[in-house]
């Protein structure tokens, strides 16, 4: 499989140009006969395009052949960021692509309840619940910034629930519990309505324009389908024994003067009170327990975003096996 930017594009146009009972960037699929109710959600962040291999994938696929089972849900979450990652002419247009308003994984906890709210994010999550609240089991793709080996996160952080689910994902890391720790809702806390115990998942598949990224992506959803029985075919398992982090904490500077000590990298051991940042005035940051951290920012001086976490911070590894 390969993919590049121009072909994404039209795929982002297609899905633009697609409508579910009114809601722009929503494509509905059913199955010869009733099964899963599965969302597959692209673009939450909209410098983040490897959901858009997957639709691309998809939509191909299924103009060739129709669900064995189930409905699918393919939805473009971010519209408006991903026509600005599209459309910048630099690369710093297509960082800065991220969200228009408010970052759709930091949601405020009331956003279904706040009215006449011009944000375009808090519009669109309340347009957008009418559809995901129908999942009974949800995907969201996402990619990162900082080279990182890819991840599988878990909503509730229940590995039997999921198992079954993401057997031929080439995916060995599982992060859970994060969505209890970071600042805000993720947009995937409202897939099957909010407190629902359905599996929803999201995979950080990769750097944001890496090949490689946009290949695993394609072959997560195919797998998931898969193993849904919504399509032919039996995923080719390798991955038996994951890496679990469970994240119970972050790391959060209160201003620009803080920087980490040095450039740390996701999944680095780290020791109870080791020091991990500080300011000029010598103000420190350290290690709240035995751990590591997981998706650390750059070292970038006072050209750094610290209005979300720089860090989160899991307790040791554990393995998790998988029959």
């Amino acid at each position: 499989m390969s993919y590049d930017l121009q072909e994404l594009n039209v795929t982002y146009e297609r899905l633009v140009n697609s409508h579910c009972e009114g809601i722009q960037g929503v494509l509905k699929f059913d199955g010869l006969i009733p099964g899963p109710v599965i969302g597959i959600t692209l673009c939450t962040h909209g410098n983040e395009p490897s959901g858009l291999a997957t639709a691309h994938f998809l939509m191909n696929h299924l103009s060739r052949s129709t669900l064995l089972c189930g409905t699918l849900y393919l939805v473009l979450n971010n519209i408006e960021a991903t026509r600005k990652y599209f459309t910048g002419n630099i690369e710093v247009d297509k960082i800065c692509a991220r969200y228009v308003d408010v970052n759709m994984n930091r949601l405020p906890k009331d956003v279904l309840e706040l009215m006449n709210d011009s944000r375009y994010e808090i519009k669109r999550v309340q347009e957008l619940n009418r559809i995901w609240k129908r999942f009974t089991v949800g995907l969201d793709i996402h990619t990162t910034t900082a080279s990182a080996n890819p991840m599988i996160v878990s909503r509730g952080g229940k590995f039997d629930l999921i198992a079954k689910l993401i057997r031929g994902f080439p995916i060995n890391i599982l992060i859970s519990n994060i969505e209890h720790i970071q600042r805000g809702l993720p947009a995937f806390t409202f897939y099957g309505g909010v407190g629902s115990n359905i599996p929803v998942f999201a995979i950080e598949a990769g750097q944001h324009n890496d090949i490689a990224a946009f290949d695993r992506a394609v072959i997560c959803s195919k797998a998931l389908l898969q193993n849904l029985g919504m399509i032919l075919g039996t995923p080719n398992v390798t991955i038996h024994d994951y890496r679990e982090y469970f994240i119970d904490d972050s790391i959060i500077f209160s201003d620009q003067s803080f920087d980490f000590i040095k450039n740390f990298k996701s999944y680095d051991v780290i020791s109870k009170n080791e020091l991990l940042a500080r300011n000029p005035d010598g103000v420190e940051i350290r290690a709240p327990f035995d751990g590591h951290l997981i998706m650390p920012t750059e070292r970038r001086g006072k050209d750094k975003d610290i209005s979300e976490e720089v860090a989160f911070v899991s307790r040791p590894v554990t393995i998790r096996h998988q029959e």
